[in-house]
């Protein structure tokens, strides 16, 4: 009984690592240009700044960071969706990348109760919203890419 009950808890723990180093893998992705900022720029995100906040080493309350997380990431994956109507469907890395995000973000509030690296899992976060960010904006550009290009045609 003790010995498949450690069998079970060690397989757990090599399949969170496995997905673990998978989105690490997804977010390590190379985009043909830096849309991040584009994206920025149009939109005025909170997480730049709430990254930049962790970095600083400010102080930043768990409410704050939960709503600026919460609704930059419902932008994001708005975006995503319809940002080119060609491609509605999210990819299966970035479904996995949502997976992890929601999970993170639901981990997010025990890890603040107990301050057990909390700023990590901040910048965890931000960086699967900066994936998604030039995502988007790959997916925009790649969108309006064939109407540019009909328009210079004309």
């Amino acid at each position: 009984m003790v010995c498949s009950i450690g069998i079970l808890i060690f397989s757990t723990a090599l399949f969170v690592f496995y997905i673990q180093t998978l989105c690490e893998k997804i977010l390590h992705r190379e985009f043909s240009r830096a849309y991040f900022q584009d994206v920025l720029n149009s939109l005025d995100l909170e997480f730049p700044r709430l990254r930049r906040a962790i970095l600083d080493d400010a102080e930043v309350s768990y409410p704050q960071v939960q709503l600026a997380l919460n609704s930059d990431y419902f932008t994001l994956t708005y975006l995503m969706k319809n940002g080119n109507p060609k491609q509605r469907n999210f990819s299966r890395h970035e479904k996995l990348l949502i997976a992890y995000f929601r999970i993170l973000l639901l981990i997010l509030p025990f890890r603040y109760s107990f301050h057990f690296h909390e700023r990590q899992a901040v910048m965890k976060l931000t960086a699967i919203l900066c994936h998604f960010a030039n995502s988007v904006g790959e997916r925009v550009i790649s969108a309006s890419a064939p109407e540019m290009a009909a328009s210079r045609q004309v």
